[in-house]
């Protein structure tokens, strides 16, 4: 009995030394999440939290906030545990109410450039996480800030990442000693569309007397458009495909390969020993990179303007596919009596297209208004002798597609003639979606395209 009681003490002891463990590597994660918030390197970036900061009448911040931030989510959401972990911070300091956090020294700026210690990753694993990168370029020196950037939509990496030295010289070592692309990379560092020799992809030109298909000529200025925008993402792809057909092949490796590789990675613990073996890495310095990037943006200047020089020259010749609505449609409809038809079924009423064709062997219609499944819906003519001559109709029009026509008067007709301004004004008060720029010359070019393609393929009857 005795030994039992002492067996269940010493497990009740060694319970309690695993929870004190706990606790106390939880305090020293949240005192070091927070410690890099209010860092110098940090808030330099960081314009929210700069921000609430520049807000605050003594520079705290509620700890409340701090909590819906998705990291401190993941270690903990006690105010009072992340107050006692803040209790012996150097750099920040806890109210006296336990509630608020601010720094003890305000911050005052960054002096050194920021560029000049920074350094462009390319060519990383797709599930790169902050802890992979860290553990790597810490070998190189002290890595204050890692960016990971991601798409909005997926939330995957865009395959690259910056990270920030305390030094100059730090981010030089990691450049000389990391900067190993593997051979099939691309040759030009930078996820940018690639031109030849650093110059621009040259735009198709025509003679003036050369006849050229305007749906042909977009359709190129377009193309080149397209190129630029969206190659990376190509690039993105087809490297990923090619790491995916890599891994196939090494699946096909004898089977003594694969236990020598499991081996191996049991060996070193999926420790990244930089002298002992060769991460294939493109390094650069972040200044590098920006002069890609604006190499990039005037390749793309070039062509946008090429692309709007083509759309303009097409548009002066041949207006089709911009004309102006005529100013009777551009004005909201006029009170007229005797122009409105009632059309009902009893079934739902076909499209408004048909219903449209149908009656416009008749006479001109105006404007169909059916909702889908319907049973009944109105039709507006052109004049009232056009809806009369449709209602002298009706009994052939009945005959063949069975609807009952009737023409709107008195305060039936007053209250639809209501809703249609109601309606039309609803219309225009909804917001539209604003393109701007690239976005809206690639619109008008697609615009071209889809005008010529039906101009194309009209065919012209003729009378035997």
């Amino acid at each position: 009995v005795e030994n039992d009681s002492a067996k269940i003490l010493e497990q009740k002891s060694e319970n309690e030394r695993k929870k004190r463990s706990r606790v106390k590597q939880l305090l020293a994660e949240v005192k070091k999440q927070v410690e890099f918030w209010f860092g110098d390197v940090n808030l330099q970036k960081d314009r929210f939290l700069k921000k609430v900061i520049a807000q605050s009448r003594d520079g705290y911040v509620d700890i409340s906030l701090l909590m819906t931030f998705n990291r401190m989510k993941k270690l903990t959401t006690d105010v009072k545990l992340i107050a006692r972990a803040l209790k012996d911070s150097a750099l920040v300091e806890v109210n006296l109410e336990e509630t608020k956090v601010r720094r003890r020294h305000p911050y005052e700026g960054c002096t050194k450039n920021v560029d000049d210690c920074t350094v462009y990753v390319e060519l990383l694993p797709k599930n790169v996480t902050h802890v992979w990168i860290k553990r790597v370029f810490n070998k190189c020196g002290n890595v204050v800030y890692i960016s990971i950037p991601k798409f909005k939509t997926t939330g995957h990496t865009k395959g690259f990442a910056f990270v920030e030295f305390e030094t100059q010289e730090e981010a030089q070592k990691a450049i000389e000693m990391l900067n190993n692309p593997p051979e099939d990379a691309p040759r030009k560092p930078g996820i940018f569309p690639k031109t030849f020799a650093r110059k621009p992809i040259p735009f198709p030109v025509f003679q003036d007397d050369q006849i050229v298909s305007q749906a042909v000529l977009v359709q190129l200025a377009l193309d080149v458009c397209m190129t630029l925008m969206v190659l990376f993402i190509i690039e993105m792809i087809s490297e990923n495909k090619e790491s995916k057909e890599e891994d196939g092949k090494t699946d096909e490796k004898d089977d003594s390969l694969l236990k020598a590789k499991r081996k191996r990675k049991k060996k070193h613990k999926e420790r990244l020993k930089i002298e002992e073996e060769v991460i294939p890495l493109r390094v650069i310095s972040k200044k590098e990179w920006l002069e890609l990037k604006q190499e990039y943006r005037d390749l793309q200047k070039i062509c946008m303007s090429e692309l709007k020089k083509n759309i303009s020259g097409i548009s002066q010749t041949h207006q089709a596919w911009e004309k102006s609505k005529p100013e009777n449609e551009a004005v909201s409809p006029q009170f007229e009596s005797g122009v409105i038809v009632k059309i009902t079924h009893s079934q739902p009423l076909p499209s408004r297209k048909c219903v449209k064709d149908a009656l416009s062997e008749v006479s001109t219609v105006k404007y169909v208004d059916i909702l889908n499944g319907d049973a009944e819906g109105y039709v507006r003519f052109e004049t009232p002798t056009d809806a009369k001559a449709v209602i002298a109709a009706n009994s052939e029009l009945q005959k063949k597609y069975d609807w009952n026509l009737e023409i709107l008067t008195g305060d039936h007709e007053q209250r639809y003639w209501q809703k249609i301004l109601v309606d039309r004004q609803a219309k225009l008060n909804r917001p539209r979606d604003k393109r701007r720029g690239t976005e809206k010359l690639i619109s008008k070019a697609d615009k071209i395209i889809i005008a010529q393609a039906k101009k194309a393929i009209k065919h012209i009857h003729f009378d035997d």
